[in-house]
């Protein structure tokens, strides 16, 4: 399918600001949904190619895109829209938001009507954002028939979402891809994820606090997140999960060792920064959480033979972009 025209939810978060300056790489024209006055929305790359839709998550239902404004008025503005891609996904911050079960459960309902306003616009593909916490604690490296036994709120609505826009979807004759996405990391991510974390603590000369970093973790780079949804959208099959991950798993504590090097060398690069000295990493300083998550590993075959994908950015790589957004910040 050539894809020429989405439609993102979420579009202001980490994933979604990625999926955008990627449409735009591809000359794919966007409809970015946003929350109403959003301080975020600066986040996203102003551009002919982008417009920008206010609505809130709770409201998707009741959008109509006849009547409702939007940043750009032209009249073909909702017409031609090919992919709906839903990233939004409300009650993520912190592990008791993601245990509440009434908050949890209304994104089902979100999702349900996302599909319906993809149906409005006249998508014929539909792609989620699936989730690692699907799956629940495992030692197995996962793959798309790997047991989903969720253990939190979040992992079971999101497993819910997956199966029933699947079923909508079918109802409506809509092409349904369920993507679960492991770690991703960098520009605009929440500052409390481990990379941005441990980066925003190191560059401002302070030890970050962290568990012993054991856990076995599979990093991935939200610009490649960004393509692999795309040649989902293109070429994924109807119906199926895919596992989004860079397929190169390794212990958290050695990703952190790298996350340091790297910010130690782009700092001595600096002549603004001769005197920098970068503290150690506090491994240990944390005990590992009750239900903490210590073997996370994919395998993306299915990923690579069904759309062609392949990582383009390696860690190093992703770091040192990060680093030059969140300096770019302060």
């Amino acid at each position: 399918m050539d894809v020429k025209k989405i439609v993102i939810t979420g579009a202001t978060s980490s994933l979604g600001t990625a999926l955008i300056d990627e449409c735009i790489k591809q000359h794919i024209e966007v409809l970015a949904i946003c929350n109403p006055h959003s301080k975020k929305m600066e986040r996203i790359t102003k551009h002919e190619l982008v417009t920008i839709m206010e609505c809130e998550l709770s409201e998707l239902s009741g959008f109509c895109p006849e009547e409702d404004g939007c940043h750009k008025k032209d009249s073909d503005v909702y017409s031609g829209c090919d992919v709906f891609i839903h990233l939004a996904w409300a009650f993520t911050q912190g592990d008791t938001a993601r245990n509440k079960l009434q908050p949890q459960a209304k994104n089902i309902q979100y999702a349900l009507d996302a599909v319906d306003l993809a149906e409005r616009l006249g998508c014929k593909v539909f792609v989620g954002a699936g989730s690692q916490a699907e799956y629940g604690r495992t030692n197995e490296i996962l793959t798309e028939e790997t047991p989903c036994h969720p253990e939190t709120a979040y992992g079971m609505a999101k497993l819910c979402a997956g199966q029933m826009t699947k079923l909508s979807c079918k109802q409506k004759g809509i092409k349904h891809i369920w993507p679960r996405i492991l770690s991703a990391y960098g520009p605009n991510c929440q500052p409390q994820t481990i990379i941005n974390y441990t980066l925003t603590e190191l560059l401002q000369g302070r030890r970050p606090s962290l568990s012993g970093g054991e856990q076995i973790w599979d990093f991935i780079y939200t610009g490649d997140v960004a393509r692999a949804l795309l040649l989902l959208a293109e070429k994924g099959h109807d119906g199926e999960v895919y596992v989004i991950g860079s397929g190169n798993a390794r212990q958290l504590k050695e990703y952190l060792q790298d996350v340091r090097e790297i910010v130690t060398e782009s700092m001595e690069k600096s002549e603004q920064n001769a005197d920098f000295v970068c503290p150690e990493l506090g491994l240990g300083d944390r005990p590992y959480g009750e239900n903490t998550v210590m073997h996370l590993a994919c395998d993306i075959g299915k990923l690579k033979q069904d759309t062609g994908f392949e990582i383009e950015v390696g860690f190093e790589k992703g770091v040192q972009r990060t680093i030059e957004w969140i300096l770019s910040k302060n």
